[in-house]
C-alpha cells in the first residue's frame, strides 16, 4: 500500500567512510515543489514516493502520484541537489526504473477499482519526453528491471477497494505479473508476457494482489502477494517456479494502541506478515518488509530461504530502533 504526504521532502543520505562510525548521515534534502516549473501553483499537493537512481548514480527519479509526474533530481554534488524538472506521464505513476538512458514508469490510469487499467511509459532522460507506451491490461504497482537490462517486470495489483463491503478479498479482477522484453533500447509491447498468480495462495487464491517485484542475477522474479500473505518465485522462462506462504510472527514488547503514548509492553501472536517490499539477497534468499495491509502486518522484516523456510526474523527490532531515534509512528497502531 502506498502512503502520500502533502509536500514530502526527499532525504539524501551518505554512509560515513569511517569504520568506527557505520551510520547514515543526512547531507541534504530536496522539497518536491522545487521541481515545478516557473508559474506553476506550488501549493498543490506533491509527494516523492518511490525513488530510484540512474545507473551512473548521478540522477534520482521519483514518482509523484498527486501531480501525475516523475521528478528528476541532479545529485552530481549530493550535498547540493538540483531540480531537473518533472515529466507528465498521463496518470498516476507508481515506480520507475532506468535502463541505458530510458526510464520505464508504471502508470495507473484506472477509472475505478472494478475497471483497472495502466500502462508502462518510456521517458527519454536526455529529452525528458515520453517516447513510447505499452498497455499493461491492469493497474500497476511495483516495477523492476533485469540486472542485464533485458526485461522489465511489473506487478499488476488490481487493488481492492477498502470501502467496498468489508474491504476484504475477493474483489475482482485478479492481479497478475507482466514481463516485458527490452530490445535495442525499446520495450517490445507485442512480446508482453502475462503471468497468472491465481490459485497459489491459501488466502484469497482467486484474487491475488501482487504488490512488489524484484529480479535476481539469474533473471528470476520474486513477487509478494501482500493481502494474500504469499510469496511467488517466477523462473527465467516466465513460468511460476515455486511459491510459499509468508506465514506469521509472534511479537513481544510492542506498542499496540493508537493513543499517542509509546508503551512497548504489548504482544501480538500469530501476526500475518503480509509482506510489501521484497528484494533478493543473492539468488537463494529473499528479504521482505512486513508492512501488512488487510489482516496482518508483522511490523518488521524477514529473510526467507527460497524454499520458504525462515532464515531470520527481525520481530520487533525495527520498530524499537525507530522509536529510539524518535520516529515511531503511533498513528499506525491499531486502536
Amino acid at each position: 500500500m502506498r502512503f502520500l504526504t502533502f509536500t514530502s521532502a526527499l532525504a539524501l543520505v551518505a554512509a560515513s567512510p569511517a569504520l568506527a562510525d557505520p551510520v547514515f548521515h543526512r547531507i541534504a534534502s530536496f522539497a518536491t515543489p522545487m521541481n515545478m516549473a516557473e508559474g506553476e501553483d506550488k501549493s498543490r499537493p506533491t509527494s516523492a514516493e518511490i525513488i530510484t537512481a540512474t545507473e551512473d548514480g548521478m540522477t534520482l527519479i521519483y514518482s509523484d502520484s498527486p501531480l501525475g509526474v516523475i521528478g528528476l533530481i541532479d545529485i552530481t554534488d549530493p550535498k547540493a541537489p538540483k531540480a531537473l524538472g518533472n515529466v507528465d506521464v498521463g496518470g498516476e505513476p507508481t515506480t520507475a526504473q532506468e535502463i541505458d538512458g530510458k526510464v520505464y514508469v508504471g502508470v495507473n490510469t484506472s477509472e475505478s477499482y472494478t475497471a483497472p487499467s495502466g500502462k508502462l511509459v518510456t521517458v527519454d532522460l536526455a529529452t525528458k519526453a515520453v517516447v513510447a507506451e505499452c498497455d499493461l491490461g491492469g493497474q500497476p504497482d511495483s516495477v523492476a528491471r533485469a540486472k542485464d537490462g533485458s526485461f522489465i517486470a511489473v506487478a499488476i495489483e488490481n487493488e481492492r477497494d477498502e470501502d467496498a463491503g468489508d474491504g476484504g478479498l475477493p474483489q475482482m479482477p485478479a492481479g497478475f505479473v507482466v514481463k516485458l522484453p527490452v530490445k535495442d533500447g525499446a520495450l517490445d509491447c507485442a512480446a508482453l508476457q502475462k503471468i497468472e498468480m491465481t490459485g497459489l495462495a491459501e488466502i484469497g487464491a482467486e484474487d491475488p494482489e501482487p504488490e512488489y517485484v524484484d529480479v535476481n542475477e539469474a533473471g528470476e522474479i520474486v513477487v509478494t502477494l501482500q493481502e494474500n500473505n504469499h510469496v511467488v518465485i517466477i523462473g527465467a522462462d516466465g513460468a511460476v517456479a515455486s511459491h510459499f506462504s509468508a506465514g506469521a510472527a509472534d511479537l513481544e514488547g510492542v506498542d499496540t494502541k493508537k493513543d499517542g503514548a509509546l508503551r512497548f509492553t504489548g504482544k501480538m501472536e500469530g501476526a500475518l506478515r503480509e509482506p510489501d517490499g521484497v528484494q533478493w539477497l543473492g539468488n537463494d534468499r529473499i528479504i521482505t518488509a512486513n508492512e501488512g495491509d488487510w489482516n496482518g502486518g508483522a511490523r518488521g522484516w524477514t529473510v526467507f530461504n527460497r524454499d520458504g523456510s525462515v532464515a531470520h526474523e527481525n520481530g520487533a527490532g525495527l520498530e524499537r530502533a525507530i522509536a529510539a531515534i524518535g520516529h515511531y509512528p503511533d498513528h499506525r497502531n491499531k486502536k
